[in-house]
């Protein structure tokens, strides 16, 4: 299975304070000047390599995608692959913000509603996860294995 994480307000704090995670690599995330990801992020990754499925990002921000796979790194995780707006604006021809199906993505965890609605009306997995959820993981490894 391939699974996708969205960035903003899922793994990325944007709008929502929810608590992050310390780089592994410390001092090089400092020199880089780069973001932190939601705590659970790395036990999340972990377990979804543990049950022999990718790990990919879709986001529709503008970060290069090497800066994505750099700041993954940071943190000791990588990642089998990275789609941003610019990939997506170049791909996909369904009318909608996002969607996985074009680049094989069984399931998405994002947490907008409306990516959610989107998926029932493409016909694409969506696990909405809300950015006030202190159990996210839980959350999300439960219904992973309900896909």
């Amino acid at each position: 299975m391939r699974v996708a994480f969205d960035l903003d307000n899922t793994l990325i704090r944007s709008a929502h304070p929810f608590a992050l995670e310390t780089p592994r690599l410390g001092w090089l995330a400092r020199l880089f000047g780069h973001e932190s990801l939601r705590r659970g992020t790395p036990e999340l990754m972990r377990y979804c390599r543990q049950q022999g499925w990718e790990v990919w990002v879709y986001t529709t921000s503008y970060r290069s995608r090497g800066y994505i796979r750099r700041l993954f790194w940071l943190h000791g995780l990588g990642l089998d692959g990275v789609v941003n707006q610019t990939l997506h604006e170049r791909d996909v021809t369904a009318r909608c913000s996002k969607h996985p199906p074009t680049f094989g993505i069984d399931v998405l965890v994002d947490d907008a509603p409306g990516v959610g609605l989107e998926g029932e009306r493409h016909g694409f997995r969506v696990i909405v996860v809300r950015p006030d959820d202190e159990q996210w993981v839980e959350t999300v490894k439960t219904r992973l294995l309900s896909q």
